[in-house]
């Protein structure tokens, strides 16, 4: 691992490989698949190879129970149910789709280089068609999900039974700088002892909070980023160990 030149984060950088590494090391004797919908056109989706990490990570520590903020139109959310194993229980958050105000008039150049704009237009496209890629699912996949309609900075995980719950945690809901550390604070308190903290939209054009956070949080706690992705992850507990 190689740390980043900068005076203002201590972010670390790594390869996709060596992620992809560990998974061999750990399934020496077998292939390793994953399934994966074909990416959709819509924007606010995963890269295939930013779908791939998050899986390895599936693969690596075998998640009881995986949280997700940001269910959007739940392709990510299918992803963690379709590679997983069948007993593993995946919670996933967003707004209630029927109360959120369509915003008919933002225009692709706004959604495409304003990062509020941006939230505003994919909030429009849950409240027009929700979660879809959880409702054309099988039926066995959706009974492992459970969706939660509420304002992820309103969670209380001791209230809702969320503390030292969940060994994967990913992080991919509002994109403000309020929310990404309302939403990391709730994650640490409940992730279990041994778990992966996920962020989605770390280094991207558009949401710059994320980065903004990610970077002051790196002061006092390891962050990862996993080169030519957007994403940055944190080993908590015994999964510090499986990158080695």
């Amino acid at each position: 691992m190689t740390e980043q030149n900068s005076s203002t984060s201590k972010i670390i950088e790594i390869r996709p490989k060596v992620v992809f590494q560990a998974v061999e090391n750990r399934y020496q004797a077998q292939n390793t698949e994953f399934t994966v919908n074909i990416p959709s056109s819509a924007i606010g989706g995963l890269t295939l190879l930013e779908s791939a990490i998050l899986v390895s990570f599936i693969k690596l520590i075998s998640p009881a129970a995986i949280f997700e903020f940001g269910t959007y139109m739940g392709a990510t959310t299918l992803l963690f149910a379709r590679n997983s194993s069948d007993s593993t229980e995946i919670i996933t958050i967003d707004i209630d789709p029927n109360t959120t105000a369509t915003q008919e008039d933002i225009s692709e150049a706004d959604y495409l280089n304003d990062g509020n704009a941006n939230d505003e237009h994919l909030r429009d496209i849950f409240a027009k068609h929700g979660a879809i890629y959880i409702n054309r699912a099988e039926r066995n996949l959706r009974e492992k999900v459970t969706q939660l309609y509420q304002d992820s900075t309103t969670i209380d995980p001791q209230q809702q039974n969320f503390l030292k719950r969940f060994q994967l945690i990913f992080i991919d809901g509002g994109h403000d700088l309020e929310t990404v550390r309302c939403d990391t604070e709730n994650a640490l308190n409940m992730a279990a002892d041994d778990a992966i903290i996920v962020w989605h939209d770390f280094r991207s054009q558009i949401h710059d909070d994320v980065t903004r956070f990610l970077d002051g949080f790196s002061q006092t706690h390891e962050i990862v980023h996993v080169a030519h992705t957007m994403l940055a992850f944190m080993l908590i507990g015994c999964t510090r160990e499986i990158l080695n």
